[in-house]
């Protein structure tokens, strides 16, 4: 009971360190909620200038009539090369469509015009080269059949058909997602918070003063290191227990749901993990100052590489390739996969239950070091 009270005792005497990853866990949260629905997509018209050199024709007609209806066109003197010019250079417009001569003419006479361009290169010059594109790919499909205003009534018709698609789901994706963020951002407050709070309760313990004590009483040794083993466990279980607490605050609906409870183990799981990360940096070192350099490598590192900070879908390929060799990689692959999990079968689980396994194995690679570790001091000692 002794060595119970004096875990927690330290613990108490961090516990600001716990509230502060807890409130950068909590506002990470809150801001990516209050930010609106993540799946909303509006389109928005690029802004264009248009220098037509072929006015009189039908079919370029309605090519600059289809530009102007998905593109907004500015009002810029285009027969000002250096204005046009300073235009694209300061984002006024992202894209200039310089139409030859016999454009229309040379387009269904299959002599294939060149339609010049300027643009700044950003994502809406590339959505009006997507839309110049798709306006002549098909005049080309159906100027055999039609001609002058048929045609162009023709592709303006088969142009602006719209598909609508409906998504059959049961899923709140955008609830999911903030879940998402939230379980996933949970491995920089376990290992930064966390961690850091098992191993120094372990440098405490292991100060020579208390060390020498433990030593020469007639206290087992061994039996002294599992009741340590066993008070920081149930510390780091508190700890999770909270914040699966602050989850249900938080995300009431979904954390009663099949993919909260899976995101509750998944965590439990990682958090195991993480105390014998704790344990083996906490073996490592006592030393008070190497321990917060340790750990805040260890965490920040984890979730740069692995997914936390930045959505795993944009991180390179080089990047989640040695972030294979971390367990935190694992614990963020079961968040995403529980993400889009909505029917709980075997075939659906299986993956997950696979990374569960890897991280207990990563669990039971640094219990095995932690001992080996330990082991080698005693005998020097």
């Amino acid at each position: 009971m002794i060595i119970f009270s004096t875990v927690f005792k330290i613990l108490n005497k961090l516990k600001g360190n716990l509230i502060l990853y807890t409130v950068i866990l909590l506002a990470i949260t809150l801001f990516n909620t209050t930010s609106g629905n993540m799946n909303h997509y509006e389109a928005t018209k690029p802004d264009i200038l248009i220098v037509n050199k072929d006015q009189n024709n039908e079919i370029t007609k309605g090519f600059v009539s289809y530009l102007k209806e998905q593109a907004t066109l500015k009002d810029i003197d285009i027969n000002d090369q250096e204005k046009v010019d300073d235009a694209l250079f300061y984002r006024d417009v992202s894209y200039v469509v310089y139409i030859p001569e016999n454009f229309g003419d040379d387009l269904v006479n299959d002599k294939n015009p060149t339609i010049e361009y300027k643009s700044n290169g950003n994502e809406n010059a590339s959505f009006t080269q997507m839309l110049i594109e798709k306006y002549i790919k098909t005049v080309n499909l159906y100027k055999e059949h039609y001609q002058g205003k048929a045609l162009n009534q023709k592709v303006k018709q088969v142009i602006n058909q719209k598909t609508k698609v409906k998504l059959n789901t049961s899923l709140d994706i955008s609830k999911l997602n903030q879940v998402n963020v939230y379980f996933n951002f949970l491995n920089y407050a376990l290992l930064a918070g966390g961690v850091y709070c098992m191993t120094m309760i372990l440098a405490s313990l292991n100060q020579e003063g208390v060390r020498k004590r433990t030593v020469m009483s007639s206290f087992s040794y061994r039996k002294y290191n599992w009741i340590v083993f066993a008070s920081l466990g149930l510390a780091s279980f508190i700890v999770w227990l909270a914040y699966m607490i602050i989850s249900f605050i938080l995300f009431k609906e979904i954390m009663l749901s099949g993919n909260g409870i899976a995101y509750i183990l998944n965590s439990f799981v990682f958090s195991i993990c993480s105390l014998a990360v704790g344990f083996l940096i906490g073996t490592i070192t006592h030393n008070k100052q190497a321990i917060g350099g340790i750990v805040n490598v260890v965490a920040l590192g984890t979730s740069f590489l692995c997914g936390c900070f930045v959505p795993i879908s944009f991180m390179p390929s080089y990047v989640l390739k040695i972030a294979h060799i971390l367990s935190t990689y694992y614990f963020v692959q079961n968040n995403e996969l529980i993400k889009t999990l909505e029917y709980f079968k075997l075939e659906t689980l299986q993956p997950i239950i696979i990374n569960g396994i890897i991280v207990l194995g990563f669990t039971l690679s640094f219990v095995l070091i932690t001992l080996m570790i330990n082991k080698r001091k005693q005998k020097i000692g």
